[in-house]
């Protein structure tokens, strides 16, 4: 057994594949600073972690890969409209501090709203070509 208040790994639970939900291996999920605050939440606040390692099975690459090239194009273009928006309004307020720190929350807000179809990256092995399913 293990220490008390021992952190568990990720692994420590199986794998569950982050589209289907099953219990499968596959591309592992990049561990970035949004699954780490949904691990943090999970764990100090609703106490109900799993610690599931996050995976992409090969059946559900071809919903990841264009789930995952969505979220970025929402969130280029979330960004760009936000810092269009407060160059904008900073040019209009004639560089008024005020207008300086709504353009900065516009910013914010956006990318928080870009997040709302966040799906994360997954580690490719050097050298490997990410898995290929034809149509059925």
């Amino acid at each position: 057994m293990g220490k008390k208040g021992a952190k568990a790994s990720p692994a420590a639970y199986g794998s569950r594949c982050i589209i289907c939900g099953l219990e499968k291996d596959g591309l592992e999920v990049k561990e970035d600073y949004v699954i780490n605050a949904m691990r943090y939440f999970k764990k100090n606040i609703t106490k109900n972690a799993k610690n599931y390692r996050l995976v992409v099975c090969k059946e559900c690459f071809p919903k990841y890969d264009k789930a995952r090239n969505s979220y970025v194009k929402k969130q280029i273009s979330y960004v760009a409209i936000a810092v269009a928006f407060a160059v904008l309004l900073i040019i209009v307020a004639a560089g008024n501090l005020g207008a300086i720190v709504y353009g900065l929350a516009i910013i914010i807000f956006m990318y928080l709203l870009s997040l709302l179809s966040y799906t994360p990256g997954v580690k490719m092995p050097p050298n490997v070509k990410p898995p290929k399913v034809g149509r059925k």
